[in-house]
């Protein structure tokens, strides 16, 4: 059975007019109403139509009531937090509808020492002022998660990534020893990120134009997978395509599912999601035989096939995260499907947030050209045989000041600490919130407060590099350092586990460019404007363009 075309349709449309017309001509003796006569033949094609289309028409017209009644009666008045008496603010309109800064800003003055709340998407945020960012980020996962929030809010009920709580064995492979291994992984990544620019960039004697934001991205890849998965994986296109696109289509997956209504999202994100999905199982089975390698020969070379990380000795350990979880695991987690699903949560988390950063950081150094010369006279000045030796990518305090002082003023995101409640909870200030609740804190006001920094308004690429040179400071205030000053990493016991190989990525390949290439923006542009997208995050332009070529000494 064929659709119906326009002219069945039009033929349908004239024969119900017919109809209405006659009708109306019959029972104008009768004197009735537009509305009677409506009703009368509505009647009439209800008792022609069949028991079929029947019960569909009583199935959709039931579920756009209860749309309705859940939209526009049960959320805003019995679910809403604002029963609990939480005062509530609404984000900018028309041109800058997705910037949460002018409503940050409203709160700040309103409400400096209360919570509040506003709506996205059919959820509620509880924001914290700055002032009580102490006794939100001291919160444990099993009473605040973060990833509850990411799976809920983020990823549409999709269980993309592992678990927050601290104690897990990817957290303490990731903020320990991988950690510790950044150092003796050092003069390969720095070779990773040769190859990766010679591959992304090409060459370039002369000026070439580039997007920035993708070029970074192929970078940030390429250089990141030396150290998680290690070779042959690490150059294969096949996977450093997955890991560049998996996270594009769960913004996708994201921007879709938000415009329907939440009782209809999770049969949307079924749908929207699903691409991000099938990149999820497609990176398993590349990543599939790496893990099998892998896990062959650490029992090889373990006859009793211990797997706890203290029954291991040091020189075992192997420098890339597949072999770094293979030391930490317990017998029950020992599995190839366990370190598959671990790998690749590190490698989604990993690799966005990581070219975003950069992008900032290299913004920031071009528009300076005085920085750029500073910047690059300390790595001279530590370089060997063209190489920075593996301590002083821990330092390079310079350079470490001016990636701290980008994040404090390129946020990804005006709010902080992200968390959904497992359990109800009574904070010093405000009503006990029910479980489920989300809640946040004002991180923009805190990167931005004059109680904290001086002219917190002004990009100073040396801020933190003189903070250092104070008395008792020297091993503060670097850029993988968490604290309630800064928010970057979040912070207490579900802060970042991977900040130190982030953070060791962005040096490797800051130190690359700026050794190895001449930079510059196009003639007339200045720094790009940041995006503001639905859920409040800022992030940059991807298609912004720059120049590139390689250095003249």
């Amino acid at each position: 059975m064929g659709f119906p075309t326009f002219h069945s349709l039009s033929d349908q449309y004239e024969m119900l007019l017919e109809q209405f017309t006659v009708m109306q001509a019959a029972l104008a003796p009768l004197n009735l109403t537009r509305w009677q006569l409506f009703r009368l033949l509505a009647a009439q094609i209800w008792r022609d139509t069949s028991p079929t289309i029947r019960v569909g028409l009583i199935v959709l017209a039931s579920g756009l009531l209860i749309l309705a009644l859940d939209a526009f009666i049960l959320q805003p008045y019995v679910y809403s937090l604002r029963r609990l008496g939480i005062p509530k603010l609404s984000p900018s309109k028309g041109k800058h509808a997705f910037d949460y800064k002018p409503m940050l800003d409203e709160a700040a003055r309103k409400y400096p020492d209360r919570p509040w709340l506003f709506a996205y998407s059919g959820f509620e945020f509880v924001v914290f002022p700055s002032a009580y960012v102490e006794e939100i980020r001291r919160l444990p996962a099993r009473t605040a998660s973060l990833v509850d929030f990411l799976t809920t809010v983020q990823f549409g009920g999709w269980h993309l990534i592992g678990s927050d709580d601290s104690s897990n064995t990817l957290h303490k492979t990731a903020s320990t020893d991988l950690a510790r291994s950044v150092g003796t992984m050092g003069i390969g990544r720095q070779e990773a990120a040769r190859r990766a620019c010679e591959s992304t960039i090409g060459p370039c004697p002369e000026w070439k134009t580039l997007p920035l934001g993708w070029t970074l991205l192929d970078l940030v890849v390429s250089t990141s997978a030396t150290g998680l998965v290690g070779e042959p994986l690490s150059r294969d296109p096949r996977w450093l395509k997955a890991v560049q696109r998996l996270p594009i289509a769960v913004g996708v997956g994201l921007f879709i599912s938000c415009s329907f209504p939440r009782l209809l999202r999770p049969i949307i994100a079924t749908f929207f999601y699903s691409p991000a999905w099938l990149l999820y199982r497609w990176m398993a089975y590349l990543l599939r035989p790496t893990v099998g390698q892998a896990i062959k020969e650490f029992q090889q070379s373990n006859g009793e096939k211990k797997t706890g990380a203290e029954n291991q000795p040091q020189s075992q350990r192997g420098t890339t995260l597949v072999n770094l979880l293979m030391t930490r695991y317990k017998p029950e987690e020992f599995q190839a499907d366990q370190l598959i699903r671990d790998v690749i949560t590190a490698t989604f988390e990993s690799a966005p947030t990581t070219a975003v950063s950069i992008y900032w950081m290299l913004i920031e150094i071009i528009l300076r050209p005085d920085l750029m010369d500073e910047l690059r006279e300390e790595l001279a000045s530590v370089m060997k045989d063209g190489k920075l030796p593996p301590t002083q990518l821990a330092e390079l305090p310079k350079m470490d000041s001016l990636m701290r002082e980008s994040a404090r003023v390129n946020t990804f995101h005006y709010l902080g600490l992200s968390r959904i409640l497992r359990s109800p909870v009574q904070f010093s200030v405000g009503p006990k919130l029910p479980k489920g609740t989300i809640i946040c804190v004002d991180q923009d006001n805190i990167h931005n407060s004059s109680k904290i920094y001086a002219d917190p308004h002004v990009f100073d690429p040396k801020r933190f590099y003189r903070m250092r040179q104070q008395a008792g400071h020297e091993t503060r205030h670097q850029y993988t350092s968490n604290g309630p000053d800064l928010l970057t990493w979040g912070d207490g016991p579900q802060v970042c586990p991977g900040r130190v190989f982030g953070g060791n990525t962005i040096k490797i390949l800051l130190a690359h460019l700026l050794i190895n290439y001449d930079l510059k923006l196009e003639a007339g542009k200045g720094k790009p404007p940041r995006l503001s997208f639905p859920n409040g995050s800022v992030q940059p332009d991807m298609n912004f363009k720059f120049l590139i070529r390689q250095r003249r000494v």
